[in-house]
């Protein structure tokens, strides 16, 4: 199952401040225990790169002039937005230790979306969608959009659409206080953690590392760090500004050049029809929080403490002939995932008839 339901939230949570711990828990500093679960260390060479060293996306849809009632009929009229986030990132998708409420930077920009089609910032169903699946749960409809540090790049535009984008963010490292790793280049012969198909662990396959702790979340990463099962965690710094507020001995260190940017992840197709008036729903928002201040309100609510000042990252839309490429694209795409199906299919049959053969015996 690729998502959890965790129902809707209920009125005021949007209100909610971070909630810092003040007492940190006992961590094992062994790194003979046991790797966090569904953990594996395996060769920088073995880590797919897919998402490295790609083209620049396209641009997303520019919203018209339509009300949401008729840019997204269905949502409207069911009278809640189903989305996917996280539940364990701090700072941008968490439950809080106190109250047990969904908050962060994404939980609320969600409630943003919810606010602009029903008026209500409350009429929106959470479900959790691990990183793994996000892909996944946009195509089997399990929810309307994604909102859970999804990076906007060429190859996932051929499977997804995406919003404009909402958050730029650096590729930093994590490490503890003590530790003498402050730039990229000191991960050499190393062991750096980041979860298993993010494009984090794509990046690591251009730097001699040791080897990749893969893990199934971030926190994860954090717990290995803490048990010196790794010598620092590698990804975008919003997501690691938020660990870092979780553990006081660590700190960011690093960054390159690169700069990757968060959007809302939509299905291609809603109701079998082209998603464009879902994702001009959801830039019409983006650009309404823009203009009257709640985008900044937002991050310095969340993300400032620990990433500074920010401004929200520029819109981009794509013009007639990018639409017409990025279609083309598409379909080149959808015939080899149909062909990449039908050839497992074929693979799979002899093996199944040899178990068959094997047992009748």
């Amino acid at each position: 199952m690729a998502v959890i339901v965790l129902g809707a939230t209920v009125a005021g949570c949007a209100n909610s401040a971070p909630t810092e711990i003040k007492e940190w828990p006992t961590v094992i500093d062994s790194p003979s225990a046991d790797l966090p679960p569904e953990s594996r260390l395996v060769s920088p060479d073995d880590i797919p790169t897919s998402d490295a060293d790609e083209q620049a996306p396209i641009g997303s849809i520019r919203p018209d002039n339509r009300e949401p009632k008729e840019r997204v009929k269905e949502i409207h009229k069911r009278g809640r937005l189903i989305v996917g986030i996280a539940q364990s990132l701090n700072r941008l998708g968490y439950r809080d230790p106190v109250n047990g409420e969904l908050v962060g930077f994404e939980i609320d920009l969600a409630r943003e979306i919810a606010r602009d089609i029903f008026n209500d910032p409350d009429k929106v169903e959470f479900r959790y969608v691990e990183s793994r699946n996000r892909e996944k749960a946009l195509r089997d409809r399990e929810v309307d959009i994604i909102v859970r540090t999804m990076s906007i790049t060429k190859t996932r535009q051929e499977s997804i659409e995406f919003s404009a984008p909402y958050l730029t963010v650096q590729p930093r490292l994590l490490v503890p206080k003590t530790s003498t790793i402050e730039r990229m280049e000191d991960l050499k012969d190393k062991t750096v953690c980041a979860t298993n198909d993010s494009t984090s662990a794509s990046a690591l396959h251009n730097y001699e590392l040791s080897k990749v702790l893969a893990t199934r979340t971030w926190t994860d990463c954090l717990m290995a760090l803490q048990r010196h099962q790794a010598d620092a965690v590698y990804t975008d710094d919003a997501i690691l500004s938020g660990l870092q507020a979780q553990d006081p001995y660590m700190r960011l260190v690093g960054g390159d050049d690169q700069v990757n940017h968060y959007g809302v992840g939509i299905p291609l197709q809603v109701d079998g029809k082209p998603s464009i008036g879902l994702t001009m729903q959801v830039n019409d928002t983006l650009e309404r929080i823009r203009q009257d201040g709640t985008w900044v309100r937002l991050f310095d609510k969340w993300m400032r403490d620990y990433l500074g000042p920010a401004s929200m990252p520029p819109s981009s839309y794509r013009t007639d002939e990018e639409a017409r490429e990025l279609a083309r694209t598409r379909d080149e795409a959808e015939k080899q995932r149909l062909r990449d199906e039908a050839l497992a299919d074929t693979t799979k049959a002899p093996e199944t008839a040899a178990q068959t053969s094997s047992t009748e015996e």
